[in-house]
């Protein structure tokens, strides 16, 4: 024998919707999270110098879409260039650190696993702080001309510290 059960009809709740800014913003930080863990990844390979340029490859992706999300126009030259000088100048303690964890690969089985232990985390760090800095810019109606890598060094550095915890 079979028993019908009525089941109350779901409550109906009111829920807001988003605006076009939190909605891009949402995209943005999902897209920066995805590049970071991407990077972490890559931070893993054993080749020292190769993992570098394919973390780097990594940012200049992340730059790229997130610029396309805000429409604003980013030839990979450009990026190269402000991302150079935003990470030459803003971080000369993770540059060497990340040089470092990727030349201390070179030393067999101890330095294979401690820049395995090393590089992972600092790649997606970098990425991480990149990208916050990059979408605040563009969220706020900056350009890859009006970016201004000095001013943005600080920002970079704050970023970076914040994401290393």
């Amino acid at each position: 024998m079979t028993e019908t059960v009525q089941l109350d009809a779901p409550e109906v709740v009111d829920v807001p919707e988003l605006t076009d800014a939190e909605i891009l913003e949402a995209k943005a930080t999902s897209t920066i999270r995805k590049y970071a863990a991407v990077s972490a990844g890559l931070g893993f390979i054993p080749v020292p110098g190769l993992d570098v340029a394919s973390i780097s490859s990594v940012q200049y992706s992340m730059i790229r879409d997130l610029a396309e999300f805000y429409g604003v126009s980013a030839g990979k030259d450009q990026i190269r260039v402000i991302l150079a000088s935003l990470l030459g100048g803003a971080a000369p303690v993770m540059v060497t650190a990340a040089g470092l964890g990727s030349a201390v690969k070179a030393v067999p089985l101890v330095g294979t696993i401690a820049g395995m232990i090393l590089m992972p985390s600092l790649a997606a760090a970098s990425t991480l702080a990149i990208g916050r800095v990059f979408n605040q810019h563009f969220a706020s109606g900056g350009t890859l001309l009006s970016f201004d890598t000095e001013k943005m060094r600080e920002h970079f550095k704050a970023e970076f510290e914040a994401a290393k915890k």
